[in-house]
């Protein structure tokens, strides 16, 4: 619910100006703060709790921060300062969703900082010897005489894993401080460093199943408690599956009023009656909030202009609707349960171990597990011939980018179980490139504060002290979360195997969004790029994906990835950024 931006060096008059005018619905004040080839700026909603009231004018040093620490504390600029002044240890236990910049007057030197999973964002780019930063990519566009041109390798990464990981964005030139980093800006360079890094350190103790069963549900309640900051009432974002169920329960055990938000996607609802199973159980009201092609499709450009950045999932439109939902019905917080998958092994992780464990019985060559993992997201891996025209595949280089994202992750020595190499790789690239920024730019969208407490520092620690046959037990996912919420849900809640949100996109793109597919990927749009084969695109918008492909849904999944980027690029590059229809 605010952001920041600011700038060192030489900038024109009413530049902040413009940056925090482009973020209008983060906040109702602003503040802006001037010292000799710097300038700060912050915008915030006034009355919030937990949230810095302005910024830190502190002798030489000025400090700008947008969010909340964790546990909650009197002034979040304040202790920012306390903290990355010391450095160190006075960082090991930091926490929270927080972008915070620093300008320490004495030395000359800014300094920034992003939280442990990036649930906030922070970007930069240095144009005509001047440093730019901000909370969003539209901020940085608002910078007059700001160059905008296009990164290919980035669209090339996009259309793997349907959002755009690494530090680039799909503009050249402008670049992501990372999750859990700190960064210094001196002599005309931005150099980041690690303040938190997950690693393997299994616990003796946690091979007691009791033992390590009564940590997690002391850590979960404690994730949820930390994160309740004197609202009166808050929302939460019930799916009916275990972690957002999870969630549910720490809220009712920490006497939080709850009202709760689920999607109905009408006959294509799959945990629909679970999610009002847990409401019922827990006494918590629920709202169903109608998702259909036809309440997406006036929605869309809007929504890909508070994204910020391209995100492929088709989840986001429902996600969009659920925060309307819920500010409409007077919220200003919301929790979910995203972090389950991540943290406790899910999603990728059975088929991921299957593939390692028994990949070469049959063909007598195992493949590597970057293979397995890239192939996992479903969008376009593997089909860029049929895909790129070939002026757009010279642009996007060599091959072994994607591989060399993974790398870190999936080959770490500091991780000996291939699980949590996975689980590594889940947290690091889908959860902190993925599912959170594209959560709080939501939410953000609606003047709602965005609370994940499963992506809790403390949490994540001791995830990876867990040994991993307490996360994948056979073939049971997430078992000591399950373990952890017996006798507090039904049975059948906890362990019936996951389904996870499906998003009937196919059926949306092929129905009612059929004219907005025509808009954006016909035949008019797609040589206007000049990026992609009309002959591929118009077979998957006639309902026919490769003979390989034996999954109807994966069709909406494309085109849905493909339209949000044609979408984007009409935003941020045609428009710089503008708000669609309007003038800022």
């Amino acid at each position: 619910m605010s952001g920041i931006c600011g700038f060192v060096g030489d900038a024109a008059p009413g530049t902040l100006e413009a940056m925090l005018a482009a973020i209008d619905y983060r906040g109702d004040r602003t503040d802006i703060a001037l010292a000799p080839g710097v300038g700060l700026g912050y915008r915030w909603w006034g009355g919030r709790p937990g949230k810095a009231p302005g910024i830190l004018r502190q002798g030489p040093h000025l400090l700008a921060c947008a969010g909340t620490l964790v546990p909650p504390v009197a002034s979040p600029a304040e202790e920012l300062l306390r903290r990355l002044g010391q450095g160190g240890s006075a960082l090991e236990d930091l926490d929270g969703a927080f972008a915070c910049a620093w300008w320490d007057g004495e030395r000359r030197r800014l300094t920034v900082a992003r939280d442990p999973f990036g649930v906030r964002s922070l970007y930069y780019a240095v144009q005509g010897g001047v440093l730019y930063f901000a909370s969003e990519l539209k901020q940085l566009l608002a910078v007059p005489g700001f160059e905008v041109v296009l990164e290919p390798t980035a669209i090339h990464k996009y259309l793997t894993f349907s959002f755009v990981p690494g530090e680039n964005v799909p503009l050249r030139g402008v670049k992501r401080v990372p999750a859990g980093h700190v960064g210094t800006f001196e002599q005309g360079m931005l150099s980041a460093t690690p303040y938190f890094t997950l690693r393997e350190q299994l616990d003796p103790a946690l091979e007691d199943q009791g033992e390590a069963v009564r940590r997690m549900r002391r850590l979960c309640r404690s994730a949820v408690r930390s994160r309740l900051n004197g609202e009166p009432e808050v929302a939460l974002y019930l799916s009916g599956g275990i972690d957002s169920s999870g969630v549910a329960v720490w809220l009712k055990e920490e006497g939080a009023k709850v009202q709760a938000f689920t999607l109905d996607f009408g006959e294509r609802s799959v945990e629909r009656e679970q999610a009002e199973q847990v409401a019922r159980h827990l006494g918590f009201p629920l709202t169903q909030v109608k998702a259909s092609g036809e309440d997406i499709g006036p929605a869309l450009m809007d929504l890909v202009w508070k994204l910020d950045l391209p995100f492929g999932d088709a989840v986001t439109g429902p996600q969009f609707l659920l925060g309307r939902a819920a500010r409409q019905a007077g919220l200003s917080a919301v929790f979910n349960g995203e972090g389950g998958d991540q943290l406790f092994g899910g999603w990728t992780s059975k088929p991921m171990i299957a593939a390692t464990v028994y990949g070469d019985l049959y063909e007598g060559e195992q493949e590597e597990p970057e293979e397995i993992y890239l192939r996992s997201y479903h969008r376009f891996y593997g089909l860029e011939e049929e895909l790129y025209t070939p002026a757009f595949r010279e642009q996007v280089g060599g091959p072994g980018q994607r591989r060399t994202l993974l790398r870190p992750y999936l080959g770490s020595p500091e991780i000996p179980h291939f699980l949590n190499r996975v689980r590594l790789a889940d947290i690091a690239l889908k959860g902190t490139q993925n599912i959170l920024p594209r959560a709080e730019r939501i939410a953000n969208a609606w003047a709602l504060d965005m609370r994940v407490p499963l992506f809790d520092r403390a949490l994540a620690e001791a995830s990876f002290a867990l040994p991993p046959r307490l996360k994948l037990h056979g073939a049971c996912e997430k078992y000591v979360l399950k373990l952890a919420l017996q006798g507090k849900l039904p049975d059948d809640i906890i362990w019936r195997r996951k389904y996870g949100m499906s998003v009937p996109s196919t059926e949306w793109v092929l129905g009612p969004l059929a004219p907005v597919m025509e808009d954006l990927l016909g035949p008019a749009s797609l040589r206007r790029r000049g990026m992609f084969r009309e002959e591929f695109i118009a077979g998957l918008r006639q309902g026919k994906d490769l003979p390989s492909e034996t999954r109807r849904r994966r069709i909406g999944e494309k085109l849905w990835a493909l339209a949000m980027l044609e979408a984007w690029m009409r935003v941020f590059v045609d428009g710089r950024g503008r708000r669609p229809g309007g003038t800022t």
